[in-house]
């Protein structure tokens, strides 16, 4: 992979964070982290030769599936509890849906979702393997506090409107 490749991956996965947090409907908040994470994928594995970067690629890949499926699984939910609404701005979660024991589900798929894609509890054991088999200049280029900022904007888009 030349050094545009890895330009490209790097301004790709930023153009998706900045896309998440202007994000005003559930297909856009959707979309966005996965165009972050599909980069970040990508950055992952930019040293085909090395095992360990082969294998980290593969955990980093099947933790962001299993939680991608997991954020597809609570949306859905979100758009059936709301009627076919997917505008934030019209009040997606509004004071009705509270009352609705669905709504707790997909507050915790959403949580657990996010969860997997920040790497707290319980998918942080996974997350060191996936740092030491990948190169320092590409752990540089994607830090933990962007997908940080990225979940708090989400979280703040969908709880706070």
């Amino acid at each position: 992979m030349a050094i545009t490749e890895f330009l490209l991956f790097v301004l790709t996965a930023t153009l998706g964070g900045m896309f998440l947090c202007g994000a005003n409907n559930l297909i856009t908040i959707f979309v966005a982290p996965e165009c972050f994470s599909l980069c970040s994928y990508l950055l992952s594995g930019y040293t085909k030769k090395d095992v360990r970067s082969n294998e980290a690629t593969m955990k980093y890949l099947l933790m962001g599936g299993a939680s991608s499926s997991i954020l597809v699984h609570a949306f859905s939910w979100l758009y059936g509890l709301s009627g076919g609404e997917i505008e934030l701005q019209e009040g997606l979660i509004n004071t009705q849906m509270y009352d609705s024991p669905g709504i707790s589900i997909v507050l915790i798929f959403i949580t657990v979702g996010i969860g997997f894609k920040l790497s707290p509890a319980p998918s942080h054991q996974w997350t060191p393997d996936i740092y030491k088999g990948v190169r320092c200049y590409i752990v540089g280029s994607h830090p933990s506090k962007t997908t940080s900022v990225i979940g708090a904007s989400v979280d703040k888009r969908i709880t706070l409107r």
